[in-house]
């Protein structure tokens, strides 16, 4: 409801009589009219009232009654008493000044100024009910013609509906305000189910930030103690209020700014225009190939290619150089500017980064050392032990980002790629992954298939039989008389050969036969598992 302008030369007649009171209990009314007093005390006859937007000269319109249908002049012309009717909402520059020289239009023109002043109505800092909402789940509108704008104004309001999302509230044509929920880190946007339809919603307006606060959400989702980022398994069909499943869908960095700062590392960096190089960065243990990176004086699209402890080599050159803040993306940036993406664990299980804590577990990868030569794709390791054929080689600036074993023999590897450089005994990642350290990085498959280098040695048993071979020699004689001719059997013994005969024997074996084993079909490696929905925290 409205209450009724308060002229300042009355305020002190108002206060006398008081105002408010418990709203249970009666209160003293206040004057239905208000009367106008001149600088001596005394009722200012045919006065005019003039009432403008605060600090302008814009006219801003009072009314006849509380239900604000039929407008005041403006100016209002008081009558020989010095009084009017005067209904507002809101704050109101007030100019008051005497009747002018023209006693049937005592206001054209008006006389000399009385006060120029600001006066506001009654309620403006009060409780409106606005009775059911109207509008549309997520752009909510109200009836509520006493919101000024000021400060501290509460609404009180039944939800017709329930959101679903961000909602905005228009209060009389004020215009669409957002409404807010405050957390831990800050007021947050709504993200669905916290005004639910013929529920009672309370909200207060806050003038400097331009938004509405919830003082007592009907739904307020039960994340208790679960950080922004963190996920859980969800046995349901649908994900929690301010959770949402995690398929790597993009979301809005302005909605989800508390998740954006949860799962993106923000550092200090320093950038060279034409240079692919940045440096100075205080912790690059979860960086990893392929994870993107933003900045002022980074291209769009950019990645990471590979790291030092301190410094980042990327896949484009900077376009500026400076220092400043560099954002890294484990799981996407979206559009790179207004939207992020969250983790894709659709078919994924969740391995654990093998560098928690600063230290590699070894686990999901090995550390041995590597000898490499510019140009080759020969390379030494310093133990061979749990390498495997197509693992990912990382953390070796002498190796190209991605390369892969593609054959052991000992300690010596073929790489996948030529070496860029040639140094001895460095310190280097090997893992089935493309980098265990690296945070969302993704890896494994589905099937698998054996390949020759898989199988172990072996030796066939058993025996190879030649069976009985007949030949026959021929000697000549030393006086050209007849030769003779000596037939003999040999079955894996002894001949009877003459022994001044040394025959040499040929044998060009062949072996005719079917291919024996498998067809190469692929294996599967996933492990007994049960499907459920991986949900991530939204806000707090």
């Amino acid at each position: 409801m409205t209450r009724k302008l308060i002229a300042p030369a009355a305020v002190a007649l108002a206060a006398a009589i008081g105002f408010g009171g418990p709203a249970s209990a009666g209160t003293i009314l206040p004057p239905g009219e208000t009367t106008f007093l001149d600088e001596n005390g005394h009722p200012l006859a045919a006065g005019c009232a003039y009432f403008y937007v605060p600090g302008t000269t814009s006219p801003k319109a009072t009314y006849t009654s509380s239900g604000q249908t039929v407008a005041n002049t403006n100016p209002v012309q008081l009558d020989a008493a010095g009084r009017a009717i005067i209904y507002g909402t809101g704050t109101y520059r007030q100019v008051v000044k005497k009747a002018g020289p023209n006693p049937g239009l005592p206001c054209s023109p008006a006389g000399d100024q009385v006060w120029d002043q600001l006066t506001a109505s009654t309620d403006s800092s009060t409780t409106i009910y606005a009775g059911a909402s109207a509008g549309t789940p997520n752009a909510i509108t109200v009836t509520a013609a006493a919101f000024s704008g000021a400060d501290g104004q509460v609404i009180n309001f039944i939800s017709t509906n329930t959101n679903t999302g961000a909602a905005t509230i228009n209060p009389s044509g004020f215009g669409a305000v957002q409404i807010m929920r405050d957390s831990s880190t800050g007021p947050e946007p709504l993200t669905g189910g916290e005004l639910v339809a013929t529920n009672a919603v309370s909200i207060i307006y806050d003038a400097t930030a331009g938004i509405f606060h919830i003082l007592s959400p009907v739904t307020w989702p039960n994340t208790s103690g679960v950080p922004v980022g963190s996920a859980l398994p969800v046995f349901g069909f649908t994900a929690p209020t301010g959770y949402a499943f995690a398929y790597g869908q993009a979301v809005s960095r302005t909605t989800y700014a508390s998740l954006m700062t949860a799962i993106t590392s923000a550092q200090t960096a320093s950038l060279s225009s034409g240079s692919p190089t940045i440096t100075g960065l205080s912790d690059t243990t979860q960086f990893a190939r392929g994870q993107a990176i933003e900045s002022v004086g980074i291209q769009a699209g950019t990645t990471i290619q590979n790291c030092t402890s301190t410094a980042c080599t990327l896949s484009a050159n900077a376009t500026a150089t400076r220092t400043g803040t560099v954002t890294v993306f484990a799981y996407g940036n979206g559009d790179g500017s207004t939207t992020f993406n969250l983790p894709d664990l659709r078919g994924k299980t969740l391995v654990a980064r093998d560098n928690m804590g600063g230290v590699a577990g070894n686990v999901s990868q090995l550390t041995t050392t590597l000898t490499t030569t510019a140009s080759s794709t020969s390379a030494m390791v310093g133990s061979a032990v749990n390498l495997a054929i197509g693992m990912t080689i990382s953390g070796n600036s002498n190796v190209a980002p991605g390369t892969t074993i593609t054959a052991i023999s000992g300690t010596t590897i073929t790489l996948s790629a030529n070496a860029t450089g040639t140094q001895s005994g460095v310190s280097t990642r090997f893992s089935v992954f493309p980098d265990a350290q690296g945070l969302g990085v993704a890896g494994g498959s589905l099937v698998s298939s054996l390949v020759t280098p898989n199988l172990p040695a072996y030796t066939p048993s058993g025996t190879l039989s030649g069976g009985q071979t007949a030949f026959s020699v021929t000697f000549g004689t030393a006086d050209g008389g007849s030769a003779a001719t000596i037939v003999s059997n040999i079955s894996n013994g002894p001949s009877t050969l003459p022994t001044t005969v040394s025959p040499t024997v040929t044998v060009n074996p062949t072996f005719t036969g079917a291919a024996q084993g498998g067809a190469s079909i692929p294996f599967s490696n996933v492990l007994p598992a049960s499907i459920v929905n991986w949900a991530v925290r939204l806000t707090p």
